[in-house]
Formats: structure tokens, C-alpha cells, sequence
């Protein structure tokens, strides 16, 4: 089974949902993406077979070690670009959001690399959020 955003925006949209300090349920997956708990439910079963997740029905879902690492890395590279972009190319923070929704699934360590070292590796991102330390 191959990587694809989808599965990845999952993956951020679970890493934020314990970032926050809540348990990750299908309910609160499914509100945040307004979609069904049966659509929920079949991309975590696609999760859990990659090896990301820990999903079993009614039971909170939890990162594996290497959904960790992914989810890890597709925030920092969220927020590493929407730091970039304010700083660098001038963006309100307002503005930032949808452009790093895109960026943040480039698969170019070198590029993320380069960003990091062009604003000296911040720690936190134009809204106040942590930058989590990754390798990308």
C-alpha cells in the first residue's frame, strides 16, 4: 500500500489530536475531515496495515513508533513552511495555512533542509505552535 496525502492529512490530523492532550476517536477524526465514521473507520484498518496506527473498534487510536516519525514529520514540515513563508517570503500568518498544506508533502529532505538552515531552525511556527524536531 502505497503513501498518499490523504493518508498522511490523517496521520497530521491524529498527531494534533494528541499533541492537544485528548484521546484520538473516530468521532473526532470524522468531525474534524466532516466526513462519515465509516470512511474514518476504513482508512485507519489502511493505517493500522502500514503499520502507523493502533486501531481496534471502540478502543482510543494510538501512533505506532513509525506513525509517530511520519506524523512527526509531516508537521514540522507544516510548520517549518508556514514559518518560511512568513519570514522569508513576507506572507501574513493568516495567509500561510493552504500553501503549506500543499508544500508539506514533498518528498525532498534536501529541500526542508535548506528551509530550516535559511531560518535558522526555529522552534515554533508563525502561530505559536511547536515545530517538532525532525529529519526529514
Amino acid at each position: 500500500m502505497k503513501k498518499t496525502i490523504v493518508k498522511e492529512d490523517y496521520l497530521k490530523i491524529i498527531y494534533k489530536i494528541i499533541e492537544k492532550g485528548d484521546k484520538v476517536s473516530v468521532s473526532k477524526i470524522a468531525k474534524h475531515l466532516n466526513i462519515s465514521y465509516s470512511s474514518v473507520s476504513n482508512m485507519l484498518k489502511k493505517l493500522k496495515t502500514l503499520g502507523w496506527v493502533s486501531y481496534q473498534p471502540y478502543q482510543p487510536i494510538k501512533l505506532t513508533p513509525l506513525g509517530e516519525k511520519v506524523s512527526s514529520k509531516i508537521v514540522s514540515k507544516h510548520r517549518l513552511t508556514e514559518m518560511f513563508l512568513v519570514d522569508v517570503m513576507k506572507f501574513k500568518p493568516n495567509e500561510v495555512h493552504e500553501i503549506a498544506e500543499e508544500i508539506e508533502h514533498i518528498n525532498n529532505p534536501e529541500f526542508f533542509n535548506r528551509m530550516k538552515n535559511l531560518i535558522k531552525n526555529p522552534k515554533k511556527d508563525p502561530h505559536g505552535s511547536k515545530i517538532p524536531n525532525s529529519s526529514y
